[in-house]
């Protein structure tokens, strides 16, 4: 992965489709550390907290002089979810793919992948571990929000964390940088979600699914605070999405919600993968089977008649 890296001379970064954090510091580490050369980083559309890191690291996305030689794609496991940059593929013959995800869609000459909890640990490895703070902080912010602000973060995370941090790093910011305050759209979001939900006990196991058109990740965050062991959270409205969310109960019985989700993508002629707490699906062909199929195989799982 280096070795590709070194060679690229015009280099564009694709990250999917509302990149967060963890997406977006990759992009923006691997441009500051190649900063020699010319890179752009696309993706369609930035989250909120991916747009603060933006903001606080004072770094731009680049504009390529000239067409890309190589593309080099981040935190993503299927060219689905780059959305309106999946074009940007067609007829790159240089692609290379650094993803943590259990699952990938993508055929590329050069990869680099593994389980991990964020991204940005196998950044800061191809990179060979830099110095610089500027982009320390940004893998470090990756990292932060896509444990959950290191509620699933193992040993693993922590060691890569022990390594980042350092006396020119202030870690107690970061880790605030990105709690905002619940707005007015999400509180009515959380209430109609919660109006909506359908629950189903599978022995000693709560599972909750509910609809609802935004904020699906706030939606199943929330339903597993307040009790459930599995949330389910369908937008029909928007690309027709199934969102996954597993508590540690349940992923101790064994539910991994990557599996399930890829397995019902394939299944339905769509996209699914995530990580076993935290999956989605999406471009399904049969978005109401599809969603009855991850709600039955999450509860027969809990219920202990599939390993």
């Amino acid at each position: 992965m280096r070795l590709f890296l070194e060679k690229s001379r015009h280099l564009l970064i694709l990250c999917h489709s509302n990149a967060d954090p963890d997406a977006l510091g990759c992009a923006l580490s691997i441009k500051r550390h190649y900063s020699k050369k010319d890179v752009s980083i696309r993706c369609d559309g930035i989250s909120r907290s991916a747009s603060l890191l933006l903001q606080e690291l004072d770094e731009s996305l680049g504009v390529l002089s000239v067409a890309p030689d190589a593309i080099l794609v981040l935190d993503t496991s299927s060219p689905a979810l780059l959305e309106g940059c999946k074009d940007l593929l067609a007829g790159t013959d240089n692609l290379a793919v650094i993803d943590h995800h259990a699952t990938t869609a993508f055929d590329a000459s050069v990869t680099y992948r593994r389980c991990a909890t964020s991204n940005a640990e196998l950044v800061w490895e191809v990179l060979g571990k830099p110095r610089d703070p500027v982009i320390r902080t940004a893998l470090i912010a990756g990292i932060v929000t896509d444990t959950g602000h290191l509620r699933y973060a193992t040993r693993d995370t922590f060691a890569t964390l022990s390594e980042m941090v350092g006396d020119d790093i202030n870690f107690q910011y970061i880790y605030t940088m990105f709690r905002e305050e619940v707005s007015y759209s999400q509180r009515i979001a959380l209430f109609k979600a919660l109006q909506r939900m359908r629950v189903v006990r599978a022995g000693s196991y709560i599972v909750v699914k509910t609809s609802i058109g935004s904020f699906e990740s706030f939606i199943a965050r929330n339903i597993l605070n307040l009790g459930a062991d599995v949330a389910i959270i369908v937008n029909d409205k928007k690309g027709q999405r199934i969102v996954g969310r597993a508590g540690t109960r349940a992923i101790e019985r064994g539910v991994d919600l990557s599996a399930i989700m890829h397995e019902v993508g394939l299944e339905f002629d769509g996209d699914g993968g995530g990580h076993p707490p935290a999956a989605g699906a999406k471009n399904v062909s049969d978005f109401k089977s599809a969603t009855d199929r991850v709600l039955d195989t999450v509860v027969t799982m809990l219920r202990g008649k599939r390993k």
